[in-house]
């Protein structure tokens, strides 16, 4: 798919993939960040010094950054301004595409394949304001957002964009789905912050220090999509499990007790499940923290979860089991294995909107699981009435409205995965999950990766919906 875009064209780890039976990724990005953050007025201010090595098949004239706070669309009132660039230790004339969501930085000499550089960005930005409950919602996800008692950092920094087969992923942030598209990388991030807030992020926190009259925090994270960052001042504890040798930590406000202990529990059933369906996930902790949101029920990052606290009043709702076991699946299908949300959405969406519900099967029951999936087919043969022009696998921008995407990439890919695990058996169907998994590791995969995988498990076709053969109109 031709893309479209203003700008010019052009350590356990080892141990796990011996356990896999894989060769362990070789990160090409490496993020050191220094992150200075005013709660108060919720802005913030950083040095990031990026390594990238170049691994593509040729030379690379300039490299792509995402502001993807800039986007008036999912990040509304929130916004990130370059200061400084410097490629070495050259100054460089970097500019602004994709309505400013994109940073083009200019190469001083060609980075030939395996070649490696080094950018240096200093940066400051502003997250949207909403200090008052009961200001009418905007458009946006509240997910680079100042509330009376949190402040949530996602997408905040430059992430340098994925160079795919057609060039730098650079597509314009809609106003449904998702935006946050990068290569699995590895962080440094030293924090700066008041000593009354409690930071939850990604990755491990392996130091704390006072300096001066701040707190400094350092986060290192490997493998990881992106480093995002909650900060909170209400004396939180987090609830804790094990299960699948990763940590548990479940961060919801005092007054939700009851939510917290039912999301630490859920949370432990389905990463012991898809631990056991689908393999050991790269990751040592997983974050859960309850934060307010707009529009949506929760939000995937790595090694961090964001669930809207608007469903933490009632924890025994179905919707709550299925809000914790979806963002859960995600650390496999998003954080561990990348896809294109803008081209492929369905990719990941599909896929965990489906483990959710084997998680509902196991752990609520079978008949509560079926009467999910026959909301699936309901919701997509709507849809599909409604718009019999647009195929179920489409790009995001094919999609008029949230309700229509989430038909067809949530329910509609699930629902049509279903029917390939009635027609190979659940041997071959979670065999080949698996096996996506294993191989696709720390990689950006496509549909051919995983309709491979499902045809070398069970020794058929499994063209259709999902994947429709060239030749069939």
């Amino acid at each position: 798919m031709a893309r479209t875009t203003s700008c010019p064209r052009a350590v356990w780890l080892l141990a796990l993939c011996v356990a896999l039976g894989c060769a362990p990724a070789v990160a090409q990005i490496d993020y050191v960040l220094t992150l200075g953050v005013n709660y108060a007025s919720g802005e913030y201010e950083g040095e990031m010094d990026v390594t990238y090595t170049n691994r593509t098949p040729q030379p690379l004239t300039e490299l792509f950054f995402r502001l993807y706070a800039n986007a008036p669309t999912l990040y509304a009132g929130a916004s990130t301004e370059i200061l400084d660039v410097r490629v070495g230790d050259d100054a460089v004339e970097s500019g602004l595409c994709v309505d400013d969501t994109a940073l083009r930085v200019p190469l001083p000499q060609p980075l030939l394949p395996d070649q490696t550089t080094s950018v240096t960005l200093a940066f400051q930005g502003q997250a949207s304001l909403r200090l008052d409950p009961a200001s009418p919602p905007t458009h946006d996800y509240g997910i680079l957002t100042k509330t009376p008692y949190a402040l949530t950092l996602t997408s905040f920094y430059p992430i340098v964009a994925p160079y795919l087969d057609d060039g730098w992923a650079l597509d314009p942030v809609l106003g449904i789905g998702d935006a946050l598209f990068a290569e699995s990388s590895s962080y440094d991030v030293s924090l700066y912050v008041d000593p009354q807030l409690t930071p939850i992020a990604s990755g491990l926190l392996i130091d704390a220090a006072l300096a001066g009259e701040r707190v400094m925090y350092r986060f290192l994270a490997d493998h990881a999509r992106d480093f995002s960052l909650v900060l909170v001042d209400d004396g939180r504890i987090p609830r804790r499990a094990t299960a699948g040798g990763v940590n548990l930590r479940v961060w919801f406000a005092p007054s939700s007790t009851r939510a917290a202990v039912r999301a630490v529990e859920r949370a432990r059933v389905a990463v012991a499940l898809f631990t056991q369906l689908i393999g050991p996930l790269p990751y040592e902790e997983l974050d859960i923290v309850e934060v307010p949101l707009q529009h949506i029920g929760g939000v995937e990052l790595s090694g961090l979860i964001l669930v809207s606290e608007r469903y933490t009043a009632d924890p025994y709702d179905l919707f709550f089991d299925i809000l914790v076991s979806h963002e859960v699946a995600h650390e496999w299908f998003y954080a561990a294995v990348g896809n294109d949300p803008f081209s492929t959405p369905w990719l990941d969406e599909g896929i965990v909107t489906y483990l959710s519900n084997v998680f509902l099967a196991e752990a609520v029951s079978p008949t509560v699981a079926y009467g999910e999936r026959v909301r699936w087919h309901d919701s997509l043969t709507l849809a599909s009435n409604a718009h019999p022009e647009i195929p179920l696998t489409s790009p995001l921008n094919a999609f008029p409205d949230s309700t229509t995407y989430s038909a067809f990439a949530y329910s509609g890919a699930a629902w049509q995965l279903g029917l390939i695990r009635a027609a190979i058996g659940d041997d071959a169907f979670f065999a080949a999950l698996a096996n996506y998994y294993r191989e696709s590791l720390f990689e950006i995969a496509s549909p051919l990766d995983l309709r491979e995988a499902f045809e070398a498990a069970c020794g058929c076709s499994v063209a259709g919906a999902l994947f429709p053969d060239e030749a069939t109109p």
